[in-house]
């Protein structure tokens, strides 16, 4: 008997922790995947000028220069040179990205479900897209680990909340 109104309490204990409506019914996130076809895709990397962070995620520091990921979004490139002051220099914009990695003069992003390689000439500041491995990552979860429906070549690159 002991074990059966613990049960309960506890029970009671996480339905009332729960998140509710106004009108007490239970409340739920929805989301709706934001799709782009694969042709999109393989043609949305592009650098541009500096724009202001809208969401930020990972950082990535290569000798002067900070890349700061707006999540899904693309990188925010920064002189890092003084990192009291960076300066913001420019923005690779990347429908689905949120992650790089940098060996030598070689950037390795992220975009949604493909492993983009590129090389960037800080120099001359010429970004240049150089291959892409298909399919490398599965599509990406809701944040609330939901996933989405695709039609044959359609990728997800972020999710909306639905209000």
């Amino acid at each position: 008997m002991k074990k059966i109104v613990l049960l309960l309490l506890v029970s009671f204990l996480f339905i009332s922790c729960w998140p509710t409506t106004d009108n007490g019914e239970f409340a739920r996130q929805e989301y709706k995947p934001v799709i782009i076809s694969r042709s999109t895709l393989e043609s949305s990397i592009a650098f541009q000028n500096a724009q202001p962070i809208i969401k930020s995620g990972k950082i990535y520091i290569k000798d002067d220069l900070m890349f700061i990921n707006d999540v899904n979004k693309g990188f925010h490139v920064y002189d890092y040179a003084d990192p009291t002051k960076p300066v913001r220099l420019h923005y690779i914009k990347a429908p689905g990205a949120t992650d790089l990695a940098i060996k030598g003069n070689t950037v390795y992003i992220n975009q949604a479900v493909d492993l983009v390689t590129a090389t960037f000439n800080p120099t001359t500041k010429i970004f240049t897209v150089t291959n892409r491995n298909k399919n490398v990552f599965p599509q990406k979860q809701a944040p609330n680990g939901l996933y989405g429906y695709t039609k044959e070549n359609e990728i997800i690159i972020d999710w909306t909340l639905i209000k």
